[in-house]
């Protein structure tokens, strides 16, 4: 008796589809880790909001890479499909994402740090201390203008 679908590639298929969700799970974890780092970083609040919407990201990921998964489960069935492809693609797509997520909250930390220099030089050039203490105000105004953005 000749089986539909080899056990071998059922089990590679699904294989493949459970590395790719944990692959995926685990780009939207270090992003989250980056981001309350780069929040820590620049002197933000970490909101509780924060974790709400990698909850809300994880399921519309595990949306996304189930479709393509159910489009590979229609290949399955033909001899040159030999693995879920569909997913895998979505699956790197979700990752890059994530990974551009990244590149960005270093971007925005180093655009804070580079700030540092220019605002202890203009600290040090304050000819007397109302300069010196209108410089500290714009700061406190700036750091609490960027903790609410």
């Amino acid at each position: 008796m000749e089986t539909i679908v080899p056990l071998n590639k059922l089990y590679l298929f699904v294989g493949v589809f459970l590395a790719v969700c944990i692959l995926v799970i685990a780009a939207i974890m270090l992003d989250l880790w980056d981001g309350v780092h780069t929040a820590k970083k620049t002197h933000q609040r970490v909101h509780s909001h924060k974790l709400r919407v990698t909850i809300a990201k994880m399921s519309e990921y595990w949306r996304f890479i189930m479709i393509g998964f159910l489009v590979d489960c229609l290949g399955i069935f033909f001899s040159f499909y030999i693995m879920p492809f569909v997913a895998v693609l979505f699956g790197a797509g979700l990752i890059v994402v994530e990974a551009k997520s990244m590149f960005e909250h270093a971007n925005r930390q180093k655009s804070h740090m580079s700030d540092v220099p220019k605002i202890l030089n203009d600290i040090i050039a304050a000819v007397d201390k109302k300069d010196a203490q209108r410089i500290f105000d714009l700061l406190s105004a700036s750091n609490n203008d960027s903790a609410h953005h």
